[in-house]
């Protein structure tokens, strides 16, 4: 029923498209550029408008994009004049008659002035509009918002309704989404990296904000726009600063091994020739308890404009990061007969590096052509170390997960099932590549499109895991009558790789500007392969064992029967069919994509061999409604999916380098289906945004959970199953009155979880967990010149509930803060913030859980127009700051405690440095 009211939807469509078609319209296209001497600027968001003469009414408007380019198209009358009128502030306005005839007139390059005219002794004084909406582009005029002198767009971003800047997660948004992507003066830039931009871009630098919907390159060419939206934050450059160079260094020392040595050198140019290069060495933000944890970055960005059409960037990193932590769990495990509850506690390292880098390049060959390509890889290795202690007991505890041992000698025998002591050591390298091509080739003049594809992927991941671990079983007896031990020294070495080949050719048909029509064709190739030894050293003498080191001919200790060897190819075609209808308020989107397959599966275990094949039949659909008018916007939206069984749930070898914790595959997996409905409504003007998301899984993966109670261990198979659905809603308000600013946002959902569990080797029992999350955040500021007054607070609320037992747990959290900071005399700045954190829920003690974290900073700056700058820093003043996390699945809740620094200081020095062109 449903794709008969998707043909439905796309007849209606096809039918306003052919009905739009009759009339006639005439369309003018050209790009306005600023002519500076021997230098022409694109002027990007200039007004173009053409009126009727003689009586000068208007019959169409637009704006240019960001390169200058402009096209409207407009219903045109017989024996009527037509004037076409473009302006920009602060330049003269151009004016054209049209009168030319036929579908389409080719205006090709305008050039307009800077205004030369001054009047003297005349002052005149308006407001300035701190937001425009042009179009879908919110355009913020800066100096509507003032900052404290030296701020920097950090500062400004605070300041503004509609946008958000969280520094500890580099998370930017606008009205509630994820802005994607910085770019200067309409250049593409800073890719993955805002913080960079955010925290060291003086906010003098910049005249106005943007922020729009991006198309992609071949979105923008085609037409075919999705309703999705990709928000993108332009920042546009006073022209007196075009070409300034910025750099600065920073060096910041500290009490438990503290430290920021940081350095930046970034240039703009409203051409879009822009560079920047940073390094940085620092564990400022790091609060785990591990003082020798580390950050360290290398980023070159480059973007440059060959020449009009043609436009490269790229950009090269290196990072490199130590994580090393404590931390202690709690878990409850559902049982039918009765729960288990878990104590562990851990001592993990992490190290890793990685290069990677990224060039495109996008060059319109003519009119009618355009070529993108972009190549992208990396190389890297990690390391990763844990030491941990795990118990199992058969009645409810009382333990603390800050130390979940230090009283385990309390505990009578007759409670415990197993105690297991591990040690694990992780080695890996990886290299990865991704090469694109694609080809846009324009057809007559009515909006006809070829489009190429050409996408090749290749990975390769090369794991080595060591693990030596020893259980005691106290529900067992060995043959003397004791606890049974069981001790393991094992090495696995598991090499993978997959490779990705797709070609497609796609048909775009305009039937007019606002009804387009897409059919497509891909051929796509998949490979994948993943080889497993397992080597068992526990004959080996232990005493000299050193994890990690290999003895001497370990070969011989290889376990045949764990041998595997799995190798996958998948051939698919896929046909797509898409209908496209926007104007300038209604929009409709709705797609079929189908992809038969052929997916080849030969696997090696032991000496078991199997070569399998399995055809299957893919189906995407999506069907979704704009309406955009007046600032206001709402989306609904539809899509399922169905999605095939990952090769390691199917074929990958049984993983027994845990007694405790064995897992199967399953090569009888069904394909999953998955959808979803989501509507949004967002008025840009006024700062409300509410939407509701609903989605549901028939067939959901997950893995059934075999329990032995004896010995405390589990093991998983995965299977199909159905029953896991949720649903979640956010509401969102932002607005600014004068100096004050307030948001508000609220967001609750529910999710449903099934599993199965066996506890005797002959029923499985539904283990069904419902999980509730609500929370509300408020802040309310106030944003003088001389610095700001925030006031926030936070509810969240967690709570779950299982079938098997009846168990209902939650848990309350209570923010409440405030965050100021102060611009003094002799440019002395003062900055503090503090929240205190009120918890309560399920076994949780409220004195020793809640937490007051209160944090100082006091900088002066000095020097030549001040471009040095000295500060202290003291974090977590009283000493308090606790990391809990609670959660919940389908088969156990789990609390989770990690270990935190506490109370540290630190100095810093600043030195920036502006040389103007």
């Amino acid at each position: 029923m449903k794709y008969l009211y998707l043909i439905i939807y796309i007849a209606i469509g096809w039918f306003l498209g052919i009905t739009a078609a009759q009339a006639q319209h005439q369309i003018v296209t050209g790009r306005l550029v600023l002519e500076n001497g021997n230098h022409e600027e694109p002027l990007s968001y200039a007004n173009v408008a053409v009126f009727r003469l003689p009586d000068t009414l208007l019959v169409k408007g637009v704006v240019t994009d960001t390169s200058g380019h402009f096209c409207l198209d407009f219903k045109r009358k017989s024996k009527i004049g037509y004037l076409l009128r473009a302006s920009f502030t602060g330049c003269v306005p151009l004016l054209k008659v049209l009168d030319e005839v036929g579908d389409t007139i080719r205006l090709g390059t305008l050039r307009m002035h800077d205004e030369a005219l001054r009047l003297s002794e005349v002052v005149v004084t308006a407001p300035l509009k701190p937001m425009e909406q042009k179009g879908d582009t919110t355009i913020y005029n800066v100096a509507a918002f003032p900052t404290p002198e030296g701020s920097y767009l950090e500062a400004l971003v605070r300041r503004i309704p509609g946008l958000s800047y969280d520094p500890k997660s580099g998370e930017m948004k606008f009205n509630g989404y994820p802005i994607r992507q910085i770019t200067v003066n309409g250049k593409d830039f800073f890719r993955g990296n805002k913080d960079v931009v955010l925290e060291n871009l003086p906010v003098r630098f910049v005249s106005q904000l943007k922020v729009y919907d991006k198309p992609t390159e071949q979105e923008k060419i085609t037409g075919m726009k999705s309703n999705e939206k990709n928000y993108v934050l332009d920042l546009q450059t006073k022209r007196e600063f075009n070409g300034t160079l910025l750099a600065n260094i920073e060096a910041g020392y500290g009490t438990h091994k503290r430290r920021d040595l940081n350095g930046r050198m970034m240039r703009f140019k409203e051409n879009g020739d822009n560079f920047m290069v940073s390094a940085r060495s620092t564990n400022r933000n790091s609060t785990t308890a591990d003082e020798d944890n580390i950050s360290n970055s290398v980023n070159l960005n480059v973007s440059k404009n060959v020449k009009e059409g043609l436009s490269l960037s790229g950009n090269v990193n290196y990072m490199y990061n130590r994580d090393g932590g404590q931390s202690g769990t709690y878990s409850e495990q559902y049982l039918s007969s009765g729960n288990q509850y878990l104590l562990s506690e851990n001592d993990q390292l992490g190290k890793n590096q990685n290069t990677n880098g990224r060039f495109d390049m996008n060059w319109d060959i003519s009119k009618q052509t355009t070529l993108i390509f972009s190549a992208m890889g990396g190389y890297g290795d990690d390391e990763s170390r844990n030491e941990s202690r795990t118990a199992t007991f058969n009645a409810p505890l009382d333990a603390d997960t800050k130390a979940p041992f230090a009283h385990i000698d309390e505990i009578g025998r007759e409670m415990w099932i197993n105690d297991n002591r591990q040690q694990t050591l992780g080695r890996g390298k990886r290299f990865n590549y991704d090469l694109r091509l694609e080809l846009v080739q324009k057809i007559g003049t009515k909006g006809d499109f070829l489009s190429l594809d050409v996408n090749h992927t290749y990975q390769k991941n090369r794991q080595h895991a060591y693990t030596l671990s020893s259980i005691d079983y106290y529900q067992l007896q060995n043959v003397s009558g004791g606890d049974s031990l069981y001790y393991q020294n094992q090495y696995r070495h598991t090499p993978q790789s997959s490779m990705n080949d797709e070609v497609r050719l796609g048909y775009t048909h305009a039937f007019t500007k606002k009804s387009h029509i897409q059919l497509s064709y891909g051929l796509e190739n998949d490979y994948e392969r993943l080889d497993g030894m397992t080597y068992d050293l526990s004959r080996r003498e232990t005493g000299h064992f050193v994890l990690g080191a290999l003895p001497e001919g370990y070969e011989v200790d290889e376990v045949d029967s764990l041998r595997t060897r799995s190798h996958s190819r998948t051939l698919g075609h896929n046909l797509s069919f898409r209908y496209n209808y926007t104007d300038e308020v209604w929009g409709m989107v709705a797609s079929v994509d189908m992809t038969p397959q052929r997916r080849s599966i030969e696997q090696a275990t032991g000496e078991h061999y199997a070569d399998t094949v399995v055809r299957s039949v893919e189906w995407r659909s999506q069907l979704s409604f704009s309406y955009q008018k007046d600032g206001r916007f709402f989306v609904l939206s539809y899509n399922g999916n169905t999605s095939q069984p990952r090769l390691e749930d199917m074929m990958a070898p049984t993983d027994y380098s845990s007694p405790l914790y064995i897992r199967r595959s399953n090569p009888h997996l069904r394909p999953s289906y998955r959808h979803s409905m989501h509507a949004i409504f967002n008025n840009f003007q006024k700062g409300f945004m509410a939407s509701l998301m609903w989605n549901q899984t028939f067939n959901a993966v997950t893995r059934a959970t075999y329990y032995d109670r004896e010995t405390g261990g589990r093991e998983t198979l995965p299977v199909n199953i159905n029953g896991n659905w949720g649903i979640m809603g956010n509401g969102y308000y932002d607005k600014r009155i004068k100096q004050f600013h307030v948001n508000i946002n609220a967001s609750g959902g529910y999710d449903r979880n099934v599993s199965l569990i066996n506890e005797d080797g002959t029923q499985n029992s539904r283990s069904v967990t419902g999980a509730t999350t609500l929370s509300s955040n408020v802040r309310l500021a106030y944003l003088p010149s001389w610095g700001n007054i925030d006031l926030t607070g936070t509810w969240t609320f967690y709570q779950s509930k299982n079938s098997l037992q009846n168990r209902n747990t939650y848990t309350r959290n209570y923010t409440c803060g405030i965050e100021s900071s102060v611009n003094l005399p002799f440019h002395f700045m003062v900055s503090t913030d503090a929240g205190y954190v009120f918890r309560s829920g399920t076994g949780m003690d409220g004195k020793s859980d809640n937490e007051l974290l209160w944090n100082l900073k006091i900088s002066w700056k000095f020097l030549k127009e001040r471009r040095g700058e000295l500060s202290v820093y003291w974090a977590d003043i009283l000493s308090q700051r606790k990391s809990f996390t609670r959660y919940a699945s389908a088969t156990a809740f789990s609390e989770r405690y990690e270990e935190q620094l506490r109370g540290y200081a630190m100095v810093s020095f600043i030195y920036r440095f502006e040389r103007m062109k």
